[in-house]
């Protein structure tokens, strides 16, 4: 091994480590947002679809949330949360299983769009939950078609 072959090798493991360690902390980053923000407005979304007889379920899953409903045996839509990593930070966004007529059709969504796509940090429950009515409407307004 010559002289420069171990520097090489040096900075591929410490550029490594710090590609990892930028990964964990957007994990532990993700995870505290899911915990704090999205499982809240989740939660509160189901407890309000549960009174207009709808069957909502909230899941966890790794770096995700998601809201199921359900009216009798038909799935509306599923929701999930999920992040994207940036230059600027991480950005939490939908992606969504949404019926439409006898067709399910996925699509994605930024949590917030205006005026610039919401990082983590500046994403709200209020975010999620109206990410989520967003597309809910569309179920719904296709039922009504």
């Amino acid at each position: 091994m010559n002289m420069s072959d171990w520097r090489k090798e040096l900075g591929s493991i410490l550029e490594g480590r710090a590609r990892a360690s930028r990964a964990e902390q957007e994990n532990a980053q993700f995870d505290t947002f899911l915990q704090q923000v999205a499982s809240p407005a989740l939660h509160e979304l189901a407890d309000e679809l549960k009174r207009h007889k709808r069957d909502a379920q909230v899941r966890t899953a790794p770096a995700a949330i998601q809201l199921t409903v359900r009216n009798g045996d038909i799935e509306e839509i599923a929701f999930r949360v999920l992040k994207r990593s940036v230059p600027n930070g991480i950005v939490p966004y939908a992606e969504v299983r949404l019926r439409k007529g006898l067709r399910l059709v996925k699509t994605e969504s930024v949590l917030r769009d205006t005026p610039a796509v919401a990082t983590i940090e500046e994403a709200c429950r209020d975010d999620v939950i109206q990410c989520f009515l967003k597309h809910y409407r569309m179920v719904l307004d296709a039922e009504q078609a």
